[in-house]
């Protein structure tokens, strides 16, 4: 959690879990993000979130494609920045807001043994005064959504890997 900006003007957050699921399987819940299991957390508050982005003239919720992800494809309020298939996925968000976030997640396989570790890492770079103070604002929900998401999409990929029929099927 970051209170203040790096030299760049940028906020940054970073959290990792342990998955005790391979790295494919925890790709796989990666590249469901926005799917048919939502955002594995809160997903009343993100629909709350993206009604509220409709009235102020932003895209609000938006459907994603019922087929692998691509650069450009949307995903609810965001936009597929970069895509890594197997690896990483990289959102931009395209809410009204003051400033530009980007919403990282990545697996990468455990340097001791069969399982991954699943990363989230969210950059905030704020249009001045109005977009520090909407991080501030945000920044205690913001904290408990994101750690939420982060954990139940590791719960998630850890649930696949114990059904392998399962895994196999939504990936």
């Amino acid at each position: 959690m970051t209170l203040l900006p790096d030299r760049d003007g940028v906020f940054r957050e970073r959290r990792t879990v342990r998955v005790d699921a391979p790295v494919d399987v925890t790709w796989s819940c990666i590249a469901d993000l926005g799917g048919a299991p939502g955002w594995y957390a809160a997903n009343r508050l993100w629909a709350l979130r993206g009604r509220v982005d409709r009235l102020l003239g932003g895209p609000g919720l938006r459907s994603r494609p019922d087929r692998a992800l691509r650069t450009g494809d949307a995903v609810d309020g965001w936009r597929v920045h970069d895509i890594r298939h197997g690896r990483s996925l990289t959102l931009r968000s395209e809410q009204r807001m003051p400033g530009r976030a980007f919403l990282t997640h990545e697996a990468v396989a455990a340097p001791d043994g069969p399982t991954s570790v699943l990363e989230q890492r969210l950059e905030w770079h704020p249009d001045g005064w109005r977009g520090r103070l909407m991080w501030w604002l945000e920044l205690p929900a913001h904290v408990l959504v994101m750690r939420a998401m982060v954990r139940g999409m590791g719960a998630a990929a850890e649930r696949r890997a114990a059904r392998p029929d399962l895994a196999n099927l939504l990936s």
